[in-house]
């Protein structure tokens, strides 16, 4: 009778945090495109799925291959866009529907997980603050692999925790298919070949620390070979098409942080010649650490703390506070750890350490080498997995210290319960359905459909939304999904890359074009538009402009620059 109370508690909370997350999806499109939910790199991947349904290769623009997506989540929309009739929004509600259904069936894989070491209440308050947390809320619904990604991890661990780690002589099948899940992983992000490795060497570690004998070790080495299986042909797929295993869009990123580094006020100057300084990496460094507020568990109390700053008018003292509070939870967190080793049974929640080894692998790679602090946020992911895991353990200590207290250290416990609470809902439903416009993109694309020929050829370094919804030829000018753009911004012939693409307009951010094209006004002149903000609250400071033709462009050393290319019609 207990057990079937249980399985219809678990039933509606699953339904409750599905129904949630599709309330969310099947949002107004608009809203979900202008509103933060959808990001401009997640049409990428709509566009490639799109064209490889119609047949026209794996490709963005219709022209250039590519490997700059993660497969896996990818090759899954592809038949959204099979069966969806040409629609265009259509199979990006579908797309969001999957990802809804994966954040839920996440949430019930992180109750399992942590019920292994917390009590049943514990474990589903983790799985609760996960489901509805204001950044899985958004990072769930962004329209790329977050969401698929987290489910692959979670499903990944919680196997490996269940069915190998905790038996003394698992059967060799269990590695292979061990390995199999960790390939999907890998598939779904390749940033989870660090969890295959930590996996692989936890293991590693307690057969060594178990005294186990040599031949126990043999049949670990079917776990990278399951891995490679499925992760084998993407790989060969990378370094037929480029030379390089990793994805277009990896290499992209780390050029492109360095590039942009003065566009983001990070440095004085473009540092993708001379690489990046103490002073860069330190900025990466402080956008991971700030990235730790929005863990879910401790998400609210940080949230709050900004509003109230903004209130008072001393945002820049709170904040600070906000800093000094967050660094001293962070070095009470790694004590409490630390002493769970030596404390019986809670020592079993070192298991998962993996997940914190992974976490802490993810921050120092993207800080110290890869970079793109712009993207910190969905790419840390697994730290609010780990962090909503930790705080089922945490939880579970304080309602043990709890039952011994008298009524009023209850009270006072209830009361901040109840207020976390209170603030948890709040925030989490402002997240899902008060939001206002952030990204332009939505907007220019319609500009450009209006204010541009049929037969242009458009290049944009932001290009994912315009791409998909402007109805023109987009060439992709940054390099994410296109490596000869790449290439040519690397080697400063990024104006004779334009011309050899046939390229006669060009539009992005004005601070952009200048990095790569000098001063654009200076150089372009009356060819200059400036798009306008549409429904943006402020001006969105994107500017197109027309290339000159070949013939004006091969003018003699010393003329002046060209300035009577055709505006763009208004």
């Amino acid at each position: 009778m207990l057990k079937s109370k249980h399985a219809a508690l678990a039933a509606v909370m699953l339904f409750a945090v599905l129904a949630f997350h599709l309330a969310v999806a099947w949002q107004d499109f608009g809203v979900l495109a202008r509103n933060g939910f959808l990001y401009d790199d997640s049409f990428y991947a709509f566009k490639i799925a799109q064209n490889i349904a119609a047949g026209r290769g794996v490709t963005f623009d219709g022209a250039h291959s590519t490997s700059g997506f993660q497969p896996l989540y990818v090759f899954l929309l592809v038949p959204a866009y099979l069966v969806s009739g040409g629609d265009p929004v259509l199979p990006i509600h579908i797309a969001l529907t999957m990802l809804a259904v994966f954040t839920c069936l996440t949430a019930g894989l992180i109750y399992l997980i942590a019920r292994r070491y917390a009590g049943r209440a514990a474990a589903l308050a983790a799985a609760v603050v996960w489901a509805f947390s204001p950044v899985v809320t958004r990072q769930g619904t962004n329209g790329l692999e977050t969401a698929v990604t987290a489910f692959m991890i979670v499903l990944a661990l919680h196997y490996y925790l269940g069915r190998v780690r905790s038996v003394e002589r698992p059967p060799a099948r269990r590695f292979l298919a061990l390995g199999l899940l960790l390939g999907l992983a890998v598939l779904s992000r390749i940033d989870s070949l660090l969890l295959a490795l930590v996996i692989l060497l936890d293991y590693l570690l307690l057969l060594r620390r178990s005294g186990a004998p040599s031949r126990r070790i043999l049949p670990v080495g079917l776990l990278p070979i399951g891995a490679l299986l499925l992760y084998g042909p993407w790989l060969v797929y990378n370094m037929i098409g480029s030379g390089s295993p990793l994805q277009d869009s990896g290499t992209a990123t780390r050029y492109l942080s360095l590039a942009y580094a003065n566009y983001f006020h990070y440095s004085a100057e473009n540092l993708a010649s001379d690489g990046p300084g103490y002073s860069f990496i330190w900025t990466q460094l402080q956008h991971s650490l700030a990235i730790l507020k929005v863990i879910p568990p401790v998400h609210v109390f940080f949230r709050s703390l900004d509003r109230i700053g903004a209130a008072a008018g001393a945002i820049g003292g709170f904040r600070v506070a906000a800093n000094v509070v967050g660094l001293a939870a962070l070095a009470l967190f790694g004590w409490t750890v630390a002493r769970w080793r030596r404390s019986g049974e809670r020592a079993r929640r070192r298991e998962i350490d993996p997940l914190l080894w992974f976490s802490g692998l993810l921050v120092a790679s993207y800080s110290l080498y890869i970079f793109g602090s712009f993207y910190f946020i969905r790419y840390y992911y697994p730290l609010y997995i780990a962090g909503c895991l930790y705080f089922a353990f945490i939880l579970q200590d304080v309602f043990d210290w709890y039952r011994r207290r008298g009524p009023r250290a209850r009270r006072l416990v209830a009361t901040a319960a109840a207020a976390y609470a209170a603030l948890f809902v709040y925030f989490s439903y402002s997240q899902a359905f008060r939001s206002r416009p952030i990204y332009p993109f939505y907007d220019i694309a319609r500009w450009v459909r209006e204010n541009t020929e049929e037969n242009d050829t458009i290049g944009a370094f932001q290009c994912g939304t315009i791409g998909y919804l402007s109805g023109r030829k987009i060439i992709n000018l940054d390099g994410k999904v296109n490596r000869a753009a790449l290439a040519a911004l690397k080697s400063g012939c990024l104006e004779d890359y334009c011309r050899t693409e046939g390229i006669n307009v060009v539009l992005d951010h004005e601070r952009i074009l200048d990095l790569f094209f000098g001063d654009a006004r200076e150089a372009f002149g009356d060819s200059c538009t400036t798009v306008p903000q549409g429904k943006m609250k402020h001006p969105t400071g994107w500017l197109a402009l027309r290339l000159p033709s070949p013939a004006a462009s091969n003018r003699a050393p010393g003329a002046a620059a060209p300035r009577s290319g055709a505006a763009l019609k208004q």
